[in-house]
């Protein structure tokens, strides 16, 4: 089953433009700036003491729109690398004098895909700073990321990663100049910006109700998603005993950031959690586009009278939670948006200013966020192999589930 292309992200009309806050997977390459010499670089793995060095390459890659964000992963970079699989590596790629320019993370990880439990891989952190842009740099990171995964997995195991639409330079790379890994985009990743401008009245449901998540409904939880998640590309494979240990990893994250809705007879329905992350990774604002400059004093006008949180100026971070681990029946975006209420009305008394959730654009559960005024941005889903192209069967049968609180 084919899909057709996702159409031109656009916002409501009427709506405000909002910012997305969605991290991004992958660090623009442009080309245009001499290219160092092959000898004047190496790649190894990074270790605890390329910490610092690998904020730097994060503060110097910003991701650039209508609003121009500082990704800060502080004060731990491989906070975020540890939950991304059971095998994960970053590597660093370094000038002759040992300083880094460049990352990149490879992990590996037990998903469903199409139905069955596979070992499949995932790129991340992909980043060269300017000065060293224009492909070797990158190419030296893409090598020894490929060589990692068919350490791991193999010639054949998808391998997959994220870009950014628009991002025209990581574009080219898909198509594995140099002898790179070639990439084949297979779905579009829709992050929805959810603005907490003003109070909205929960769904007219009496016979479905919210609660908070707890250790006593983990089975019950599991139970649900082993039943959802076969359904979903891509999503990642738990028992009891591992998503209980998942959580107690994550960084600001327990049971009770889970919301859980359960019909009349009591029976669970759904879930998802929403994350504040700004423990280990805040984003901040560097700038405005003037389009977006303009807006931004609606938005705040709008804030304002409704008591909502103000967009913040340059320099300043965003405060915003992202959704995690949703698991819906297909054809239930009435509880997707039972649940989406139930974390807005929540997060907008405690000041933050956005909800992010990130899903397939052809997903039938996005119907659940209409009309609240949503900021999408596009991301290309795209899977590749160590042997250098993907040729295994289509991936576009099942709506994509990606963690985009894991970018």
């Amino acid at each position: 089953m084919t899909h057709p292309p996702a159409p031109h992200s656009s916002v409501a009309r009427g709506a405000p433009m909002m910012p997305s806050v969605t991290p991004l997977a992958v660090a623009d390459v442009t080309p245009g700036t001499p290219l160092a010499p092959l000898t004047a670089l190496s790649v190894r793995d990074a270790t605890s003491e390329d910490n610092a060095a690998l904020l730097e390459i994060t503060a110097a890659c910003p991701m650039e729109g209508d609003v121009s964000l500082c990704i800060d992963r502080a004060p731990d970079f491989f906070a975020l690398n540890r939950l991304e699989g059971e095998r994960w590596r970053v590597a660093v790629v370094e000038h002759a004098h040992g300083s880094p320019v460049g990352c990149i993370a490879a992990t590996s990880r037990r998903a469903w895909l199409d139905g069955r439990v596979a070992e499949v891989g995932y790129l991340s952190d992909f980043k060269v700073v300017p000065g060293h842009r224009g492909g070797r740099a990158a190419d030296a990171l893409a090598f020894h990321a490929r060589d990692a995964m068919r350490e791991w997995l193999g010639d054949d195991a998808p391998v997959f990663l994220t870009i950014l639409d628009g991002n025209c330079a990581m574009e080219r790379r898909a198509r594995g100049p140099r002898g790179v890994p070639s990439l084949r985009r297979f779905a579009t990743l829709r992050s929805h910006s959810i603005p907490l401008l003003w109070r909205r009245r929960p769904p007219d449901q009496p016979s479905m109700r919210v609660e908070r998540g707890s250790a006593a409904a983990v089975e019950e939880m599991i139970a649900l998603w082993s039943r959802v998640a076969p359904r979903r590309q891509l999503a990642p494979v738990f028992d009891a005993e591992s998503f209980a240990a998942w959580i107690a990893a994550a960084p600001g994250l327990d049971l009770s950031h889970y919301l859980l809705a359960r019909d009349g007879s009591g029976r669970l329905a759904g879930f998802i959690a929403f994350w504040d992350q700004q423990s280990f990774k805040q984003l901040r604002v560097l700038r405005y586009s003037a389009r977006l400059g303009a807006a931004r004093h609606l938005v705040n006008a709008i804030a304002r009278v409704g008591g909502g949180v103000p967009l913040p100026g340059p320099g300043k971070p965003l405060r915003y939670a992202t959704a995690l681990h949703a698991c819906v029946p297909e054809g239930r975006a009435d509880v997707l948006r039972a649940l989406v209420l139930a974390a807005y009305e929540a997060h907008r008394e405690e000041h933050y200013a956005f909800l992010t959730v990130g899903l397939d654009a052809w997903d039938p559960l996005s119907a659940a966020l209409g009309g609240l005024l949503a900021q999408p941005t596009d991301v290309g889903a795209y899977v590749s192999s160590a042997r250098g192209a993907y040729d295994g069967p289509p991936l576009d049968s099942r709506p994509l589930h990606f963690e985009i609180a894991l970018v």
